[in-house]
């Protein structure tokens, strides 16, 4: 117990340094950013508190109050399963500390059980967003006693557990055949992609099997009925989540004690299993994860000189930077990958429940008559600008040369174009996932043509200003020290540090043109002059002052 408690805190203290610096110099810039991330999230907590509370006593009156609760677990579990691939897999596998501990005596189960506590610790953050603002209002607004906190903290903090279990059993499983693979990155990249898969997967299946559990006249005989008599019927393949529910809706009665018991059980069980599972497939998978390899092929002096056709700086500095993106597991995982899963979860619900298709027919009608106003493309406008302040790329581009940032001092293209170059690469991957937005919304709501080429523009005008901020903020502030891929995108608070301005600029956007009510193209044009000329002075301080602050970083 002792090494694998000693084990886990050197663990987290190197992946997670960056929220703590020991630096004083430092200590400032710390403060400011760990309060930045606090406020960032404040708006999205504020929307779940105010969702709670305002659905609260209309449930109430039904006696169904517990359905608040359920939406807050569900929430947690599907956001800490979906993205938790995604760190299992970097924490698991991709991590340079493996080479490290291999060596060392110690048991996969320990190294595993190390890793997956470090990972929980982290989506403990996830839950401080999704789930306990919820648990906070249920009580506040129920009067909740000393066993609903009691219950709610054991949930808290059992909860990310089995959601993080199926993602390790499937990361597990598929980097159990990566012994037999060639080339390790293009395998890690597969199996990210994989894993991405069944997690979206799952997921069709938990909406399209909730969605048919309950027919519509049980479900209101369920409704009728009273007693929190719906709690749990949402979360049947979610069996920890079922339980939690009803363990905090019953808190004072004899089955919620059962149900926490249960629930308890059910925890500990998947945890062990996890860990025996480890035993057998853990070192099998991870050894040899660090090895690359290469094709050589001896090439005629034609194939040579067909191989090296020359072409611009510029274009070949971006080639480098998306080839970079694309063949390196972390930022093909953390930069690329994600571009596609706005558009996947918002087909997602389509292809688990066709009935949503009828729901959405009196809008379609209201897009065909062009009645609707300039809200509709204020609120387009503010998703797409959340897609291109979310995405990694650009305020990670300077992080991510690390310690060989020196090396671009000696590279025969400017410093202008090589931050040009990796603006580029921004955009490029960010209307990618823009695009097939557009795409997917097009063939489901079959809007005016006139309305599809207004996104497009605007799409490019938001991907603009994104990218131009995300390389500002990462000139300004770059995190260079760093020993893995991982680490220089996954703990850098410059990507916080965009999603929160990006926020802040799309939100009030938004909310000027609902409050002066502009109609639809008064409001495409506002969007198209303002955000027009804030990209054009974005490029102009980043041509300038951008350049110059890269070449001090030099130095």
């Amino acid at each position: 117990m002792n090494k694998f408690l000693v084990l886990t805190k050197v663990l987290f203290k190197t992946g997670g340094e960056s929220l703590v610096q020991k630096d004083k110099k430092r200590l400032p810039k710390t403060i400011a950013l760990l309060v930045l991330m606090v406020v960032a999230f404040i708006p999205m907590i504020s929307v779940f508190v105010a969702m709670a509370a305002g659905s609260y006593w209309a449930l109430a009156k039904l006696n169904q109050q517990g359905l608040i609760l359920e939406f807050g677990i569900l929430a947690s579990c599907l956001v800490i399963f979906i993205f938790g691939i995604f760190f299992v897999m970097s924490t698991f596998y991709f991590s340079s500390d493996i080479e490290s501990l291999l060596p060392m005596p110690l048991k996969p189960s320990m190294i595993l059980g190390a890793k997956f506590t470090v990972v929980l610790i982290y989506e403990y953050f996830t839950e401080l967003v999704f789930l306990l603002p919820v648990m906070i209002t249920y009580g506040v607004m129920s009067s909740a006693g000393f066993i609903y906190y009691l219950y709610g903290a054991i949930v808290f903090f059992a909860l990310p557990v089995i959601p993080l279990v199926v993602a390790s059993f499937i990361s597990m499983i598929i980097m159990r055949f990566a012994p037999f693979t060639k080339n390790k990155d293009a395998f890690n990249m597969i199996a990210g992609i994989i894993g991405l898969i069944l997690a979206i997967g799952f997921n069709i299946i938990f909406q399209k099997f909730g969605a048919s559990t309950k027919s519509q006249e049980q479900m209101s005989a369920l409704m009728m009925k009273g007693n929190n008599s719906l709690a749990g019927t949402s979360s049947k393949l979610f069996p920890s989540a079922k339980l939690a529910v009803r363990a905090m809706v019953y808190n004072g009665e004899i089955k919620g004690f059962v149900n926490i018991l249960l629930f308890i059980a059910v925890t500990i069980a998947l945890l062990a299993i996890l860990l025996i599972l480890g035993e057998a497939l853990y070192f099998k998978g991870v050894i040899g994860i660090s090895e690359a390899s290469a094709k050589r092929k001896k090439l005629s002096s034609k194939e040579f000189e067909e191989s090296t056709v020359q072409t611009s700086a510029f274009k070949a500095y971006t080639i480098k930077e998306m080839r970079l993106l694309f063949r390196t597991p972390a930022y093909f995982m953390n930069c690329v990958l994600m571009n596609f899963l706005f558009p996947i979860f918002l087909f997602i619900p389509v292809i688990s429940q066709p009935e949503i298709l009828k729901d959405l027919d009196k809008l379609r009608e209201v897009l065909r008559n062009g009645t609707f106003s300039g809200i509709v493309i204020a609120v387009a406008f503010g998703a797409m600008m959340f897609i291109s302040v979310v995405n990694p790329v650009a305020p990670t581009a300077i992080s991510r040369e690390g310690q060989k940032l020196f090396v671009c001092r000696y590279l025969p293209i400017s410093y202008k174009k090589q931050i040009m170059a990796k603006v580029l690469s921004s955009v490029l991957l960010n209307f990618i996932g823009l695009g097939l937005l557009i795409i997917i919304a097009a063939v489901i709501l079959v809007p005016p043509v006139y309305l599809i080429i207004q996104l497009i523009v605007l799409a490019v005008l938001a991907t603009l200003f994104g990218s131009f901020l995300g390389i500002l903020i990462d000139l300004i502030f770059p995190k260079l020290q760093w020993d893995t891929e991982q680490r220089a995108v996954k703990n850098n608070f410059n990507v916080i540090i965009l999603m929160f301005i990006g926020f802040a600029v799309a939100g009030l956007t938004i909310f000027a043109i609902v409050i002066f009510k502009l109609n639809l193209w008064t409001a495409f044009g506002a969007l198209v002059i303002l955000y027009g000329i804030l990209d054009i002075i974005l490029y102009i301080i980043i041509s300038t002052a951008g350049v110059y602050i890269f070449e001090k970083i030099q130095s």
